[in-house]
């Protein structure tokens, strides 16, 4: 007979292996930064306080800072959190070997659980998950839920 603790070790053994493995692949690949709120240059309201600007400076010499506009929804929020203007940073991770290309951060990102760690909340690309944005900022994301969806605007030349 099976001893089914067994099994459930192996195989949580495994998927942090797995996690482990997937995030030792990574390498931050540049910084992103966005302003939500009502101060969002216009564009969050105190009606949509989800939509952010964004910039992100890849960390490679001579590549443009691409801008990005997105949406933020944040569940579980602490009831202390402030209102108004919020700032995130994220460094932004992905492949080691890998050139960023113009659109790269143009998805949905949502909370991973498996390679969140206490206050270090990981989002992860639902279409590309080789990319995750990691949290610098520890305001308000702890014990959150987060999603983010980011779209390209502009890279300058």
């Amino acid at each position: 007979m099976r001893n089914p603790r067994s099994a459930t070790s192996v195989l949580a053994g495994l998927a942090l292996a797995a996690s482990v493995a997937h995030a030792q692949s990574q390498a931050s690949i540049g910084v992103l930064t966005c302003t939500s709120g009502a101060a969002a240059e216009g564009r969050g309201t105190a009606d949509n306080p989800g939509q952010m600007t964004c910039g992100f400076k890849p960390t490679a010499s001579g590549v443009a800072e691409q801008r990005y506009s997105g949406s933020l929804k944040v569940t579980g929020q602490p009831a202390n959190a402030p209102a108004g203007k919020r700032v995130w940073v994220w460094s932004v991770l992905g492949p080691t070997a890998a050139k960023v290309p113009a659109d790269a951060l143009a998805q949905k990102y949502v909370a991973d659980p498996r390679r969140s760690a206490g206050p270090v909340l990981v989002l992860t690309g639902e279409s590309n998950n080789a990319i995750s944005l990691q949290a610098e900022t520890a305001d308000g994301a702890a014990g959150v839920a987060m999603e983010v969806e980011l779209k390209l605007l502009t890279t300058p030349a």
